[in-house]
């Protein structure tokens, strides 16, 4: 991790405006000092279905949403590559001293695999959960900005018909004040009118 500092601050600083980008170069730089210690080059996976799909460079940040963690019972707390799945799996075949060991480690891999794949479904779901509530009050934010807007505007078209009224009153008044010809005539000073 300390070789990678100049690498995260170079980082940091061309992307210090754009959180999205500097989040995807910095997935980019593996600077995850377990993922280094291992094969680097490990795409991480997802886990839909009964199948694995690799997770675009691109989109790794969504990816990382998707990615298996290790069992629980492991103790690392980190996530596990497809090629370390793989590797469990044939570490506990291997070590199988026949069919009916071989059927209870399977066994006993499927569920730390299911744990795991249940794990990261209860993460997601907490994420979409707490999207929800972030976009539902992004959703009373704009709903109450709207009748504040149409408030405004119902107080400014009323403020206008106001106006008007005001303004033909006066153009009345104005004419009734006029002698019948519509041109002031008569002795008065052109500067007060």
């Amino acid at each position: 991790m300390a070789a990678n500092s100049p690498d995260k601050a170079r980082v940091l600083e061309q992307c210090e405006r754009d959180l999205d980008l500097a989040i995807e170069r910095l997935i980019n730089l593996r600077l995850d000092p377990e993922h280094d210690a291992g094969d680097g080059a490990a795409p991480f996976v997802s886990v839909t279905g009964d199948d694995f799909h690799r997770a675009p460079a691109a989109a790794a940040a969504e990816a990382q949403i998707a990615v298996v963690p290790a069992p629980s019972s492991g103790g690392s707390g980190r996530t596990l590559t497809r090629e370390e799945w793989i590797e469990r799996l044939v570490g506990e075949m291997a070590s199988a001293a026949d069919a009916g060991d071989a059927r209870a480690r399977a066994a006993g891999f499927l569920e730390e695999f299911v744990a795991a794949e249940r794990d990261v479904a209860l993460w997601q779901n907490g994420v979409l959960k707490k999207a929800v509530l972030v976009q539902h009050h992004l959703d009373q934010a704009k709903e109450a900005a709207n009748r504040e807007l149409r408030r405004q505007l119902a107080a400014c078209q009323e403020r206008v018909r106001s106006l008007e009224t005001d303004k033909y009153a006066l153009s009345m008044y104005l004419r009734q004040a006029q002698p019948q010809g519509g041109s002031m005539t008569g002795p008065f000073h052109p500067a007060v009118f």
